[in-house]
């Protein structure tokens, strides 16, 4: 009896502790759609699986849940042969209010990036592939690790690929996508096969220079350096990509953390050591106090910047920071060596570059 109340209780605590994962929804009103059985479905690199469903109620509404992915990913609503495509970052609320035919461009709220998705997927329809592919690239410019970036490579129009990896003017797109993915989120799947895809591809086109040619794609991809513009102390913008051409330490910290003397003493004696060699060091402030921030940022001799709350998540979204103090090292050409949660390894790497 005692063993059996444990595995009762062992159940209990796991049932909970699925009840506590992070999850996302989609909710709204479909009308035209009465008792229409609707699909959320997972668009897993290999395979579509179907995640979540139910059916739509006699006012057309309906809610759909599941767990939220790990990284920012695909996801698809289906009705019948109707289908909206949905990006979906986090645990968030996606709104939808639409009708049955309107139902694979529908408008959203909650969700930028399914916004765009659905611009983009409208853009394919209505217009010649040139002028689609003209839109497109700057969708994938503008943010280069997003779902829409990496959707937009693979649409296609009465049969025709819109982006051609083997032609050297659209590669340059699908190198950036590739490099953001692979340096901000290296173990998703989805980037490591567009990764893979890309290095392929030069391979197959330059087997004599495959490995060297993929690194120097990379590097000189302009794309691939994601910039920050926030102002410094004295109330001036100060962009990021204006250091480029030195080797950059660009930091994620605050005055107000834990050693946060300890951890600004290490920064300068970097600087010291190194800025007349060709290092420059550009800290992004997480600091919710504005005037604590300002006093310490007036002592400090590299670029200083905070943003208000939106800003400030916008960058620490854009580089995928999620602890305080992290740094990234940037080499001359604006491509980054490495992620750093510490200064165990940084010094090594910081001489190499400005070798």
């Amino acid at each position: 009896m005692k063993h059996f109340s444990f595995i009762l209780f062992l159940l209990a605590v796991l049932l909970s502790a699925c009840h506590t994962s992070p999850r996302f929804k989609v909710v709204g009103n479909i009308s035209e759609a009465a008792d229409s059985t609707i699909y959320l479905d997972y668009l897993a690199l290999k395979e579509t699986v179907a995640v979540d469903s139910c059916v739509v109620k006699e006012n057309g509404e309906f809610c759909l849940k599941a767990e939220a992915p790990q990284y920012p990913d695909l996801y698809r609503l289906r009705v019948g042969k109707k289908q909206l495509i949905l990006a979906i970052d986090s645990a968030e609320t996606i709104h939808l209010q639409t009708s049955l035919s309107d139902f694979p461009y529908a408008d959203v709220s909650g969700s930028e990036k399914t916004r765009q998705l659905t611009t983009l997927r409208r853009s394919i329809r209505s217009v010649t592939i040139d002028e689609h592919k003209q839109f497109a690239r700057q969708l994938i410019l503008q943010d280069p690790r997003s779902q829409v970036a990496y959707y937009a490579l693979f649409q296609q129009k009465n049969g025709q690929w819109v982006f051609d990896l083997y032609a050297n003017e659209d590669r340059s797109y699908f190198a950036a996508v590739a490099t953001a993915w692979h340096t901000f989120m290296p173990d998703n799947e989805r980037g490591k096969a567009l990764y893979k895809l890309v290095n392929d591809a030069i391979q197959t086109e330059r087997k004599e220079h495959n490995l060297a040619m993929m690194h120097q794609f990379i590097e000189q991809s302009e794309s691939a350096f994601l910039d920050i513009n926030l102002p410094d102390e004295k109330g001036n913008m100060k962009m990021l990509s204006s250091l480029r051409g030195n080797v950059i330490l660009l930091d994620f910290s605050a005055m107000g953390m834990e050693n946060a003397n300890a951890y600004v003493f290490e920064l300068r004696e970097l600087y010291n050591a190194y800025h007349q060699k060709g290092l420059n060091i550009y800290s992004v402030s997480v600091d919710a106090n504005q005037y604590l921030w300002e006093d310490s940022a007036h002592n400090l001799p590299w670029i200083t910047v905070r943003g208000d709350e939106e800003q400030t998540s916008v960058a620490l979204r854009t580089y995928n920071v999620q602890q305080v103090p992290t740094l990234f090292l940037f080499d001359k050409q604006g491509q980054i060596v490495s992620r750093y949660t510490d200064f165990s390894s940084l010094k090594k790497d910081i001489e190499a570059c400005l070798r």
